[in-house]
């Protein structure tokens, strides 16, 4: 199950010896970013890397490349937490991460590999460390909204996720950060999969806001052209790309069963 967010989550705390990969993350060159971080041992450093990591599985690398990418900010991510428990960056890179190959791997598999569980105490451990957070919130929704597309009432009773409360996560994290693209697409996209004419109302009504924010850097300028064609696809009614992009996003109608996913798998670190 993908609670999917955009591969980018609080900013990295002021350290001039992360200079290096700073500079070539603003470049948009993530996996330079990712390597010149791992050089460093802290946990500022090893979460950069993990944020770095998964810009580059989201944005640039190919599909068939991505699992690879997302399994190392998986470890970046749980090398800062080693570092610092405390680390609120670093629960949201492992979230995301387990949240990406929760995707990669179909929903079973990610059921029983207790990605979802484990998801959801990284969640609530950065919003407890950081209950202001925009992007923790914004995970919350994506966790609760996709578990439930995913699960239907099983999902529901299991991890006791709901459409309301996936919902009320994404508007409060927009409230947070009214001016996060990456936010607002991704909620679109989870109102778009959750299908219904309300809330593909809302789901445009949420792009043309973001529309209105000029990109600030090299994320917002992906997320910007993400957002342009999915409005497009709105405004012209063309269900065939809106269903690319929803397979693209959130792994909708991927037709690729968990049992044939695990075939062509390798298996996943730890």
């Amino acid at each position: 199950m993908l609670w999917s967010a955009v591969a980018v989550a609080e900013p990295p705390q002021p350290d001039p010896v992360l200079d290096p990969a700073r500079e070539a993350f603003a470049a948009g060159d993530f996996a330079k970013a990712a390597d010149e971080a791992r050089k460093i041992d802290s946990a500022v450093a090893a979460a950069f890397a993990a944020r770095a990591a998964l810009a580059q599985g989201d944005f640039v690398v190919s599909p068939s490349d991505r699992r690879a990418v997302f399994i190392a900010a998986e470890e970046d991510a749980r090398r800062a937490l080693a570092r610092d428990p405390d680390s609120t960056e670093g629960h949201l890179c492992l979230a995301l991460a387990l949240g990406f190959l929760g995707r990669i791997d179909g929903s079973m598999t990610a059921h029983f590999a207790g990605y979802a569980t484990e998801a959801r105490t990284h969640i609530d451990r950065a919003i407890a460390l950081a209950p202001e957070s925009a992007w923790g919130h914004a995970l919350d929704g994506g966790w609760n909204l996709e578990i439930v597309r995913d699960g239907g009432m099983l999902g529901e009773t299991i991890y006791g996720a709901s459409f309301e409360k996936g919902v009320a996560a994404y508007r409060r994290s927009l409230r947070l950060d009214p001016a996060n693209a990456a936010i607002a697409y991704q909620f679109a996209l989870q109102l778009l999969g959750a299908g219904g004419v309300i809330n593909r109302a809302e789901a445009l009504a949420v792009l043309v806001h973001a529309l209105r924010q000029a990109p600030t850097d090299v994320v917002d300028t992906y997320v910007h052209r993400r957002i342009k064609r999915l409005k497009l696809t709105l405004d012209i009614d063309d269900e065939r790309a809106l269903k690319e992009i929803l397979r693209d996003g959130l792994g909708i109608g991927s037709g690729t069963s968990d049992a044939a996913r695990q075939k062509l798998l390798p298996g996943r670190a730890r």
